[in-house]
């Protein structure tokens, strides 16, 4: 169908009038020339009822001016494609979010591997199983270390509440100790 339909605008762009070439004479006015006859041929008759397209709008779509200036020096090839845009699952695939990323830039610890001795990286003298026993001792370690640390604590105010408890102790004594004297002597409590 796209076939007759090109034959169909090219025989009616056939018998459409071409507009005059106007051409620039050497003193700078411009002439017009005519084409060229074409030698008289038999009109082609078709019937516009008979096909599949609308005339009318082929007429208006060949009588607007070209959209594109065509210059003697150079040619120009015009291509039009009918058809759908591939969308990117038909260029690469169902599974194109899966699979090996294409190696791009270094990450953070690539970079960190590559400039990090291994001598001083994390567990490097160690095996993965002698590097978990590492960790595991050295979170023990540290709890043990808050614990005893808590427990210091605890005594320190214990020893604090026992020491305050005896200064209480000994200024009641002593207060005890000024009410009995005073009494001794006769005078009255304050």
């Amino acid at each position: 169908m796209t076939f007759s339909l090109l034959a169909v605008v090219v025989a009616l762009t056939m018998g459409v009038a071409q507009t005059p070439r106007v051409t620039p004479a050497p003193d700078g006015s411009a002439t017009a020339s005519q084409p060229a006859p074409a030698p008289a041929e038999p009109p082609v008759t078709v019937d516009p009822n008979a096909l599949p397209i609308s005339i009318d709008r082929i007429q208006k779509a060949v009588t607007k001016p070209q959209a594109i200036k065509l210059t003697e020096t150079r040619n120009v090839y015009r291509v039009e494609v009918f058809g759908n845009n591939p969308s990117i699952t038909d260029i690469l695939g169902p599974d194109f979010l899966r699979g090996p990323v294409p190696y791009s830039g270094m990450t953070h610890q690539e970079f960190l591997d590559m400039v990090t001795p291994k001598d001083v990286q994390g567990y490097a003298a160690f095996s993965n199983q002698q590097g978990m026993m590492v960790a595991a001792t050295s979170l023990g370690t540290s709890a043990l270390v808050w614990a005893v640390q808590k427990a210091l604590d605890k005594y320190k105010e214990a020893r604090n509440d026992r020491a305050k408890a005896a200064a209480t102790r000994e200024v009641e004594e002593a207060l005890d100790a000024l009410r009995r004297a005073r009494r001794d002597a006769g005078l009255p409590d304050k």
